[in-house]
């Protein structure tokens, strides 16, 4: 019960209190620590999975030095420069975000496309708000499609065992990546009409580029060696059973050895854009590393408390009663949850109750794995309590627009979204859960 209460309490504080909520988790797990019987300091330590957060540090360092190539903003200006309806070339941008986060964290896409949208919206008559959570909604959404792109596909790796080629064909099944695309495109055609009815279908080229703007520099150096990181990586996860490595060995090792490589041309080849490492350290989300660390020592200190091994009872009793009304359960629960809660607590507290009911029951629970992924990720997109990836998409339309927006502005837009990906991955994913059982 102590274990559960400081739980809840942190969850509480994340979603309403106005701190940083990396401070927040970091202090919760202190007081775990501190008020559990039979949860040290030593054991939070051993409760982090590092190999998850060295897969995320490899691939921010790669990301890192994507972004600041200027590959991004070429790929957008490229759009632009063929694109001569704003609406159009809002939709090119939101579909280009979903599958960039394929191997970019959602933050950084939001970073880069969110103010792009926010600005072809407003040469074109439109409110920002609009666009630019299109954007944050389509770079949450697809994250989970491959391993590289989010946390949740890395904890299905570390805890549930999933490899990267997993995410493809799962047991000669379409997986992951064809499944979740298949939702978010049915689910953005299905809203494209709705969203930009009355916006002006035509604009010239001139009106969709900012005055005075600049054409993007692209390092094309900087953004080679990123590229050929990033496919290295995938070359060798897809094999990452046969070289018995971990994954995060892997992603720090190709990361290290791209920065490396660009470090060693930046000061070798004249005229070079190529960004420090020190740049790319600096701008990384160390405050996110700091709140993932302290998730996995917030949820083992539930599991030393029991809270895990009872809430896997309550699931094995649904498991018994059949796969189709397990399934449903664990993946409308996952996702109702996730609509308030921040989803890397629920998928991470989910997928751990999961393990420890396979283990408890010897069940093969993969179908249910997947669910709590999926509907972890696509059921955050409801709220910015859900997914505060969403609260940074707000923070740029606000700026942009130059007034707050309420919570009932941004809702209409989230919700919908939210409800009817849900139920149309849901009923894309069934037939996939029954197979692979």
């Amino acid at each position: 019960m102590v274990s559960l209460a400081v739980f809840a309490a942190v969850v509480a504080a994340i979603i309403f209190v106005p701190y940083e909520r990396a401070l927040v988790a970091l202090f919760g797990a202190v007081v775990m620590v501190v008020a559990s019987q039979n949860y040290g300091f030593a054991d939070a330590f051993k409760a982090v999975d590092w190999n998850v957060i060295m897969i995320l540090i490899g691939m921010w360092i790669l990301s890192g030095y994507l972004s600041k190539s200027g590959l991004p903003h070429y790929m957008v200006a490229f759009l632009s420069a063929r694109i001569g309806s704003p609406r159009a070339l809002i939709l090119a941008i939101a579909l280009l975000a979903g599958f960039i986060t394929l191997f970019v964290d959602n933050v950084l896409v939001i970073l880069l496309f969110g103010g792009l949208a926010a600005r072809i919206a407003l040469r074109a008559g439109m409110d920002p708000l609009l666009p630019v959570m299109v954007v944050g909604l389509a770079a949450n959404y697809m994250g989970t499609a491959l391993l590289l792109g989010d946390l949740p596909p890395q904890m299905l790796h570390s805890i549930a065992g999933a490899e990267f080629l997993d995410f493809i064909v799962f047991r000669g099944i379409p997986s992951s990546l064809p499944l979740l695309t298949l939702s978010y495109l049915a689910t953005l055609l299905a809203f494209y009409p709705i969203w930009f009815k009355g916006m002006k279908h035509t604009a010239s080229k001139s009106e969709l580029k900012e005055e005075g703007e600049e054409p993007p520099r692209l390092d094309k150096l900087t953004a080679t060696l990123s590229v050929l990181g990033f496919t290295a990586f995938i070359l060798l996860a897809s094999i990452r059973p046969m070289l018995g490595v971990e994954l995060g060995a892997l992603a720090v090792s190709v990361a290290a050895a791209t920065a490396l490589a660009l470090e060693l041309l930046k000061h070798r080849v004249r005229g070079n854009n190529i960004p420090s490492f020190e740049e790319v350290l600096r701008d990384m989300e160390w405050r996110v590393v700091i709140f993932y660390v302290s998730l996995f020592m917030l949820v083992g200190g539930l599991k030393a408390g029991g809270v895990i091994g009872e809430v896997s009872k309550t699931i094995a009793s649904h498991v018994e009663e059949g796969l189709l009304l397990s399934y449903t359960t664990v993946y409308w629960l996952t996702a109702l949850l996730s609509t308030v809660v921040e989803h890397d607590a629920v998928i991470l507290f989910l997928l751990v109750t999961l393990k420890e009911t396979s283990q408890t029951l010897n069940l093969d629970l993969w179908p249910h794995y997947w669910a709590v992924a999926w509907a972890g990720t696509l059921g955050s997109n409801a709220t910015i309590a859900g997914a505060p990836a969403l609260y940074l998409a707000l923070v740029v339309a606000e700026n942009t627009r130059g007034r707050k927006a309420s919570w009932h502005e941004w809702m209409k837009i989230t919700v919908p979204f939210t409800a009817l990906s849900l139920t149309i991955h849901y009923l894309i994913s069934l037939p996939f859960a029954l197979l692979v059982s």
